[in-house]
């Protein structure tokens, strides 16, 4: 069973990824109002993992997404994680 035990190693990775994009979203929003350099390291460092990922989805949404003044691409990102999990479990 190391196929098995394959999967279920790429969903746990999967799921901290998952975890990692959320964080980075949430920080999105309180990042340039704060003055405190530990969120800020903490954001630079999420970012610098989710925004090569982040970067297509978010070409592909631009022209959709442009008038909506949020950027929606970290949601779409995590469902499309949640289904690679699903499928591996």
């Amino acid at each position: 069973m190391p196929i098995h035990n394959l999967a279920r190693f790429i969903a746990r990775l999967l799921e901290i990824y998952t975890l990692i994009v959320f964080a980075n979203a949430l920080l999105s929003w309180f990042v340039f109002g704060t003055q405190n350099a530990v969120i800020r390291q903490i954001y630079w460092f999420t970012s610098r993992i989710v925004d090569p990922v982040l970067s297509p989805i978010r070409n592909a949404l631009q022209p959709v997404s442009r008038n909506f003044g949020i950027d929606i691409s970290p949601f779409i990102l995590i469902i499309l994680l949640q289904i690679l999990v699903g499928m591996l479990r």
